[in-house]
């Protein structure tokens, strides 16, 4: 619920993730994820950002510069599964 971007950038430089997964179920949480997308774009350029949740459409996540919009569960599954093998 609502974690600080800060947080979330600290996991991807201690994972070395290259694709992180937000979510949001409440509006009040969208500022944040704008927030953590801005931050992880300049600081992990290479870190590809996919968005999803209730509160979220296709056009929103264009508009905070989410890499990737999933509509459901399996639409992310099906995403990280094609983006993992394609950037082995």
């Amino acid at each position: 619920r609502d974690v600080p971007p800060e947080k979330v950038y600290e996991a991807v430089m201690q994972s070395g993730a290259r694709l992180v997964g937000l979510s949001a179920l409440m509006t009040t949480t969208v500022p944040s994820m704008e927030e953590t997308i801005r931050m992880l774009h300049e600081r992990c350029p290479g870190v590809t950002v996919i968005v999803g949740g209730a509160v979220l459409n296709e056009e929103y996540a264009e508009m905070i510069h989410a890499d990737k919009y999933c509509e459901d569960a399996m639409d992310t599954v099906r995403f990280a599964q094609s983006f993992y093998s394609d950037n082995v």
